[in-house]
């Protein structure tokens, strides 16, 4: 099963709450502390014994890594790495709590854009996007910027720089990672589950990437393909108005669970792409709703609502005063 097929059943799960267990070989669903409303991804190691892929190392001795003789030299690097390849599979996280519906979102939204902005040679590069995309989708999963901000995608490849200040791609360290670690002695089990541990690590290298593993949102919203930066900003540049009618539609309070979702990335794109960069896009929003009353201020408080790279600082100058006097809040 590939990791797109996990990831829709969190996503099913994410909304839906009488969903059946996951059905895979080795990988299920687990409640870690009793905790109901999150579940993670927990591997059988054997009929009585498993392990969440975040705490894979705890099927081994850290203290192995004091001695090595290969481009992982130091304590410190391995730390890093075995960090970065254990909190990744916190992207797998379902957490139904309130209080996460923001970091959610996000999270959904970083993924879907990194895995979908590959180059493709049009006049719309997102490279440096892509990359900060990442980098904060890893910090929304618990890695510090003494992490993240080693990474870089090169070649569709993600090339992480070690203390040497060498960069290597993630997917040889991922192999030697653990050439190293079956160095040490070990029960047949736990060899067995860190061979599967080693593939699930090399597997999401590919799935964030979309490589060969590409997740699309299985709704039928015909508003969805503006959830893909390249086809928002082509459709931004050449039909500005279309857009903006997207963007209304998002907004309309008879929508479904899902397809408000949608249209909460669509809002991010708008935010992230147009707003963060030039504050002033909004007026033309503004004069494009001139004639539906009331319609500029709930697409203007849902995009503040958000919070997403955008707040009322940043219309200081845009002239929209009135309104943004009239949204609660910050």
């Amino acid at each position: 099963m590939s990791f797109s097929k996990i990831y829709d059943y969190k996503l099913r799960a994410y909304f839906n709450e009488r969903i059946s267990d996951l059905s895979h070989e080795y990988l299920f669903y687990s409640y870690p502390d009793q905790e109901q409303n999150l579940r993670i991804l927990t591997l059988n190691i054997n009929e009585q014994d498993y392990v969440s892929l975040v705490r894979w190392h705890d099927l081994f001795d850290r203290s192995l890594f004091t001695k090595m003789d290969h481009v992982i030299r130091g304590e410190l690097d391995a730390e890093r790495l075995i960090r970065l390849l254990s909190l990744i599979f916190n992207v797998f996280d379902i957490h139904k709590d309130v209080a996460y519906r923001r970091k959610n979102l996000c999270c959904f939204y970083y993924q879907y854009q990194v895995s979908h902005l590959a180059e493709r040679g049009n006049e719309f590069t997102f490279a440096q996007d892509r990359l900060f995309f990442l980098q904060h989708l890893l910090f929304e999963l618990g890695l510090g910027d003494d992490i993240y901000d080693r990474l870089t995608i090169e070649n569709n490849r993600i090339m992480y720089r070690m203390e040497d200040a060498q960069h290597y791609d993630l997917h040889i360290l991922i192999n030697i990672l653990h050439e190293h670690i079956h160095k040490s002695k070990m029960d047949m089990d736990t060899q067995a589950a860190l061979e599967k541990i080693k593939f699930l690590q090399g597997q999401w290298v590919n799935f964030m990437l979309g490589s060969h593993d590409v997740y699309d949102f299985p709704f039928d919203d015909f508003n969805k393909p503006f959830v893909e930066a390249t086809m928002f900003m082509q459709a931004y540049k050449s039909n500005k108005n279309r857009v903006l009618e997207v963007l209304i539609d998002c907004i309309n309070e008879h929508q479904s669970p899902t397809e408000q979702f949608i249209s909460h990335l669509i809002l991010m794109n708008y935010s992230y792409f147009v707003l963060k960069r030039d504050p002033s896009e909004i007026t033309y929003l503004k004069l494009f709703c001139k004639k539906k009353a009331g319609v500029f201020m709930k697409v203007l408080t849902a995009l503040l609502d958000i919070r997403f790279f955008v707040d009322k600082s940043s219309f200081t100058n845009a002239g929209i005063n009135y309104y943004l006097s009239r949204v609660r809040g910050d």
